[in-house]
């Protein structure tokens, strides 16, 4: 995510939740359908609504650089 960030530095915002930080933020994990994976990754649009969720580990960087295109083509 690091690289990612610093390659989009300007036009995508990166929030990286510790694993630390799940339990206190369990209501909003769960409100994006993360339940059985308790992590994940979400897109939101500048107005801030969901636009593409992934759950658990199923992505890689070509899933990620897809979701920021749906985010930078707002």
């Amino acid at each position: 995510m690091s690289e990612l960030a610093t390659e989009y530095e300007g036009q995508v915002y990166f929030n990286v939740v510790s694993a630390e930080d799940t339990e206190t933020r369990s209501d909003e994990i769960d409100s994006y359908g993360f339940t059985e994976a308790r992590h994940g990754i979400v897109g939101f649009d500048t107005e801030g609504n969901v636009i593409s969720k992934i759950p658990g580990h199923n992505y890689g960087r070509d899933e990620i650089v897809e979701i920021i295109g749906q985010i930078t083509a707002d």
